[in-house]
């Protein structure tokens, strides 16, 4: 069975290590350096560490039959044209290895938007790699693309650098 769960600080060491497992398995070929440069800058304990105990972030572990499997992020953030009072963006979402094309996605994305209803937000945002098959499950629940822009990280692989800003309205 399938379960979501809110971090808190006490989940710091699971979640980090998540965090690092899961975006190696889903994007290290990304990268020149295998994602080392970015891991190092963005992955960091301490930015969860703070980020566990900011008012407007929230991160959530997804558990099967009591196992860590992946985990995502939601920032209350605006997009324009809106307001940040009525935004919520899907930061990130991973899953480790082999637990992709099992539903979790769809799940996690219905979690998401009673999430947002919740925090009485009406639009949800998005950035996805255009290379992502995760693109496609965006579509699925209702994400439209808005913007395409390319990634100016100096150790991304120049075919991978197109970035998708999807929006979906709630």
């Amino acid at each position: 069975m399938v379960t979501i769960k809110k971090c808190g600080i006490s989940d710091l060491d699971l979640l980090h290590q998540i965090a690092i497992q899961s975006y190696n398995d889903t994007y290290q070929y990304l990268w020149i350096d295998g994602g080392t440069a970015y891991l190092n800058r963005f992955y960091k304990k301490e930015i969860f560490e703070k980020e566990l105990t900011a008012p407007d972030i929230y991160y959530f572990l997804i558990y099967e039959d009591e196992k860590a499997i992946g985990f995502f992020k939601l920032i209350e953030v605006a997009i324009k044209p809106y307001e940040k009072s009525d935004c919520l963006e899907l930061d990130k979402l991973y899953l480790l290895k082999n637990n992709t094309g099992k539903g979790i996605g769809k799940m996690v994305m219905n979690f998401v938007v009673d999430f947002a209803k919740e925090k009485q937000k009406s639009v949800l945002w998005l950035l996805v790699m255009d290379c992502s098959p995760a693109k496609f499950v965006y579509e699925k629940a209702g994400f439209a693309y808005v913007d395409k822009k390319d990634l100016n990280f100096p150790t991304i692989k120049e075919e991978y650098k197109s970035i998708l800003t999807m929006v979906r309205k709630i």
